[in-house]
């Protein structure tokens, strides 16, 4: 399935995602730079590896940094990538903080890392000590923990030890395992392409040295295959090429007499499996050009350069991949040979699980006539090797997994005894599972696949009338709003493909049929809702593919989905999945479905899902993906232009950052919309919610003068509509709410007394217009305001305030449950009783004080920068 493929036999897929949740949890602390497009020269890209960039600098080592070797660009050729790469992550600094929420050390080897961090920086340079600071167990700790942070730590711990040995310590020395570990700290960082690319700059920058005279740092084939893995893991369009050139450039030292660098078995792997993850046309004719390499090397004498089983199954599972016709009988081929050159005495090479799960897995995907039987006939062989000597063949025990997939391509087959052969399979998992083997055993998914295929080829016991009015019922559930109803949408779509896969052409959904259930999903709100408007999706992708003219997916299909992904509180693996949507568009665009075309929604739509991501890097992902739509419409694509709802989604990204600094960013792109609007520009307009957006970034940075800046920003606004009276910058309640919210987080003593006083003005000037009225999040914040600026000992002004801002509440009627808790933490709780007449809570309220307060909640404030959907990109 696109866009990516989750029956992959290497385990990849799921190791990668369960490290990502992992680094979610994980809270962070540094400094982060932007992945630009200005060409940067090897010379000045060395000099800004050992001097990490300021939060302003926005360039950094361009991936098209030229090979030390040759000067050759190593992008040359390569389509750029429909987004830029995911920007590195490193600081020199240290991750100590004063908020213990930055960073809590888990165990006893965190906190002495900790440490170290801190005694490094009270060490001048040039004393470092290695015995009672030792670099290595650092660098190696920090490696271990496998996130972008420890990477970051890995090389600043290198970069120290180079500042030292320049510094004239006789102690200490860099080594080429040191830039090893930093290598491979990035490369299992799950940066992807932003960590390949700072492993290979580390590289270029040690072999700089060496020819420097610095023999020392002599590269070897370990670091080599440590930045080839950096590219493999990263998942980048470019990353098998990328890996490949690097390949080349150790051949080419080898071959000029560089003995310490020679191409391994483990090199030769991972670049195959970086062909084989990449899935394009190409990619397992690659895999196959760069097995028979290692035979070749291997009978010319290269011993590390022989093939294994490792080789060979992941060469496999590109052929599976791919797809293409003869690509089943291309993987058979290959076990064949395996099985050849084991009987011959290669101990080096034999078949196992892996394999003939991956060669089955090629024929489930091949669509070919005969591929279920002879996927069947591939189990059935396995399992009599297995079964004639189980110790010598105990690595072809069957597994659930092999068995699935024989099952799933029976159901993809058009056999008319495939729910009989599907049944028998299932039969047979059991029966094999009684006998002892445990990794056997029907789950799931193979209960699912052995009914989906055999309704699809059973009888229909209803009228056909009958079932034509599921039609009806479809565009009637997915409309009704009830609960559940996207859900029950979603099931009679599916009766209605099994009905017509079973022969009965009246039931066949066409275009309307799938938006229906695609917008029911994506509107609904339920949990899981986006994967599966996504699965619709992609039935409407299969079967247009095939020929089937009736269901034609759009531009718009893709909007909705990806709007479903970006509100369905993923966190960051919805936005990166909203991501994989946008390439998986590109794809189909650049392959001629020209009715799926990434326009401006759609990057609006992922910007969305990062800004609601929760993912400290939000914000600078947001930023990389606006600067890439501006190059692609200056370059000429009119249909990503971006616009003011763009602006104000990456200004809202920079206002939940909270990054130091964020409260800045988010002006400055407010200063990038002016300016483009004074230029002549309508689409960059900025409005309401975008200067309410920067207010919001300031009244959570915490910064000096937070309150006061926005105070000015919402001054500004007033200023600017008293003079052009222009509806789209005229300041609303959730404006003077983001003000209110500045003043009563205020954390700096001296701002406390004027964050009090602007947090008063701001309610009379409420109180002044008559178009605006305060809500239950005003009083709230109010009430906030009193507690957190007014001294608890000074009771009296407290109460007074408190007490005035409680009975206008009750007044207006937005009483509810979070401004009683707010005034419960202002006043004392006999002061409490006194102000709500002894009630017990907000049900026994009198209706008159919580007559407005039915949809209000304090989450009011952060809604109104979200709303009106990508679906209206124009809306200002």
């Amino acid at each position: 399935p696109e866009p990516s493929d989750t029956n992959s036999f290497d385990g990849g897929s799921k190791g990668t995602n369960r490290r990502r949740r992992q680094r979610q949890k994980k809270k962070q602390s540094y400094h982060v730079n932007s992945v630009g497009t200005v060409e940067t020269t090897e010379s000045e890209a060395l000099k800004l590896l050992m001097k990490p960039p300021s939060s302003e600098s926005l360039n950094v080592i361009d991936t098209s940094l030229s090979m030390a070797s040759s000067k050759t660009p190593l992008m040359s050729g390569v389509e750029r990538p429909i987004l830029p790469q995911q920007p590195p992550q490193w600081d020199t600094a240290t991750v100590e903080s004063d908020d213990e929420d930055e960073f809590e050390p888990r165990d006893k080897k965190q906190d002495w890392l900790m440490r170290m961090n801190k005694r490094l920086q009270e060490i001048p340079i040039g004393e470092l000590d290695p015995s009672t600071t030792p670099l290595s167990a650092i660098m190696n700790a920090w490696a271990k923990t496998k996130s972008s942070q420890g990477a970051s730590m890995v090389e600043m711990w290198l970069n120290r030890a180079q500042q030292e040995y320049d510094a004239g310590n006789e102690k200490i020395t860099p080594t080429t395992k040191m830039y090893t570990m930093a290598v491979d700290a990035w490369a299992k960082s799950g940066e992807g392409g932003a960590a390949a690319t700072r492993a290979e700059a580390i590289l270029q920058h040690m072999n700089s040295l060496h020819q420097k005279g610095h023999e020392n740092l002599r590269p070897t084939t370990g670091i080599f295959n440590a930045v080839i893995n950096a590219w493999a893991r990263s998942r980048e369009k470019i990353a098998p090429v990328r890996a490949e050139q690097i390949l080349d450039w150790m051949h080419k030292l080898h071959k000029n007499g560089n003995l310490d660098i020679q191409p391994d078995k483990y090199t030769f792997n991972t670049v195959i499996h970086a062909w084989a993850k990449n899935g394009s046309k190409d990619s397992a004719g690659k895999a196959q050009q760069l097995l028979n390499t290692m035979h070749k090397m291997h009978q010319e004498g290269n011993a590390l350069a022989k093939p294994d089983t490792i080789t060979y199954n992941v060469v496999i599972n590109a052929w599976a991949k791919s797809c293409g016709k003869g690509s089943a009988r291309e993987a058979e081929k290959l076990l064949e040979k395996m099985h050849s050159l084991h009987n011959n005495g290669d101990p080096d090479i034999k078949p196992n699980v892996v394999t003939y799960g991956a060669v089955i897995d090629a024929h489930a995907k091949s669509g070919e006539r005969g591929a279920a039987a002879r996927a069947d006939a591939l189990l059935a062989d396995m399992i009599q090797k297995h079964q004639a000597d189980p110790v010598t063949n105990s690595d072809l025990g069957p597994n659930t997994y092999v068995f699935n997939t024989v099952i799933n391509c029976w159901a993809k087959s058009k056999e008319q005894d495939a729910a009989s052969k599907a049944e028998e399979m299932l039969v047979a998992m059991g029966r094999l599972h009684a006998s002892g083997i445990p990794n056997l055993k029907p789950d799931a998914f193979t209960y699912t696949a052995v009914i989906d295929v055999s309704d699809c080829y059973s009888k229909s016991y209803y009228n056909k009338k009958m079932l034509s009015s599921i039609i009806i019922y479809l565009q009637a559930w997915a409309k009704s709003g009830y609960r559940g109803a996207a859900t029950r949408a979603d099931q009679l779509l599916d009766k209605m493909e099994a009905k017509y896969q079973a022969g009965d052409a009246d039931l066949k959904p066409n275009t309307f049929t799938y938006n229906a259930v695609i917008n029911a999903l994506a509107k609904s709100g339920e949990p899981g809702a986006a994967a599966r408007a996504e699965r619709v999706l992609q039935n409407m992708v299969n079967r247009h593919r095939s020929g089937n003219d009736d269901v034609k997916p759009t531009t718009i299909n893709f909007n909705t989905v990806l709007d479903a992904w970006a509100k369905s509180g993923g966190g960051r693996a919805a936005a990166e999945r909203a991501e994989e949507i946008l390439e998986w568009m590109d794809r189909l665009n650049k392959n001629g479905n020209h009715e799926v075309r990434p326009d401006t929604i759609t990057f609006n739509a992922v910007l969305d899902a990062w800004a609601r991501s929760g993912d400290r890097m939000a914000s600078r992902r947001a930023e990389q993906i606006l600067d890439h739509m501006d190059e692609l419409y200056r370059a000429g694509n009119n249909g990503v232009k971006p616009d003011t709802y763009t602006y104000n989604t990456l200004i809202n990204a920079w206002a939940k950052s909270g990054e130091k600094g964020a409260a800045g960013r988010a002006e400055h792109v407010l200063s990038v919309m002016e300016q483009r609007y004074r230029d002549g520009d309508n689409d960059f307009k900025p409005n309401t919610r975008t200067h309410t957006s920067v207010i919001d970034a300031w009244a959570k940075s915490g910064e000096q003068g937070a309150a006061k800046r926005a105070e000015q920003i919402l001054k500004g606004m007033q200023n600017l509509y008293e003079k052009t009276r222009d509806p789209d910058v005229k300041p609303n309640v959730h404006t003077a709410n983001a003000v209110c919210n500045a003043c009563a987080f205020t954390k700096i003593d001296k701002d406390r007394a004027d964050a009090l006083a602007i947090a008063f003005r701001v309610f009379d000037w409420i109180n002044t217009k008559e178009d605006m009225q305060a809500d239950a999040y005003t009083y709230t914040i109010l009430l906030s305001v009193c507690s957190n600026l007014i001294p608890r000992e000074n009771r009296a002004t407290r109460y007074a305030h408190a007490r005035s801002f409680f009975e206008s509440c009750r007044q207006s009627g937005y009483v509810n449950d979070y401004v009683l808790r707010k005034l419960r933490q202002t006043v004392t709780e006999e002061e409490y009783l006194t102000l709500i007449d002894y009630r017990t809570d907000v049900s026994s309220l009198p209706r008159s004080w919580t007559r407005n307060a039915r949809n209000n909640n304090n989450s009011s404030s952060s809604r109104h920068n979200n709303r009106g959907g990508n679906r209206n990109r124009r809306r200002k």
